[in-house]
């Protein structure tokens, strides 16, 4: 799906067909703010601020624009699994066993693959309150929209690994994995704030 024209993604996310879904547009969402934050460390380059901050900025931005776009199909990927896995036979106890099996594993993978691209999106979101205080001026309020669309990708992902979680079995990655999902929450909570604090500040 990467590789299509985006007009054509908004018409697949708009079909009958589940896939592409909200994982999907979760990681577009986070690779959009990655490439936004990183036009914006290129804007700043050279206009006396920290020239190191803004290259190390550009480095983490692309990189996590890239990561966010294979994770755009693999979301997509991880549902399909999930339902090839439900559609398996039961009819006997050994296909059941099987069957439970293959479910598990795919409900793992679509668990893992939005927590991914919540880890992933966050560290495009950390990058905000920084260019919002030493970026360019002019682009400033490119920083509040990285940062709000950073934040729906983090949340939005999350929504899909509570889903997921839901039918997964092991007890203990359940626990996990819900208290390292409330973490990303919290602390993406909190930096959107102060992002969002320092752009309005800088629009003022």
């Amino acid at each position: 799906m990467i590789g299509e024209p985006v007009g054509r993604f908004i018409e697949r996310l708009a079909s009958a067909d589940p896939t592409p879904g909200g994982g999907s547009a979760a990681a577009l969402a986070g690779a959009m703010a990655a490439a936004l934050t990183a036009m914006i460390a290129r804007l700043s380059v050279g206009r006396g601020g920290d020239a190191a901050l803004f290259d190390q900025t550009m480095r983490t931005a692309d990189q996590a624009a890239a990561t966010l776009l294979e994770l755009v199909d693999r979301d997509a990927e991880a549902f399909d699994r999930v339902m090839t896995a439900m559609r398996l036979p039961r009819g006997t106890e050994e296909e059941k066993r099987v069957r439970t099996a293959a479910l598990q594993d795919a409900l793992h993978n679509a668990t893992a693959v939005p927590l991914t691209t919540a880890e992933q999106a966050i560290l495009v979101l950390a990058l905000a309150p920084d260019l919002a205080r030493q970026g360019n001026p002019r682009a400033v309020s490119d920083v509040g929209v990285a940062a709000l669309l950073a934040h729906a990708a983090v949340s939005g992902a999350l929504l899909n690994v509570a889903i997921n979680l839901k039918s997964v079995k092991a007890a203990d990655y359940r626990e996990a994995t819900r208290a390292h999902a409330a973490d990303l929450q919290q602390r993406a909570d909190a930096l959107r704030a102060t992002a969002l604090e320092l752009v309005r500040a800088g629009l003022a």
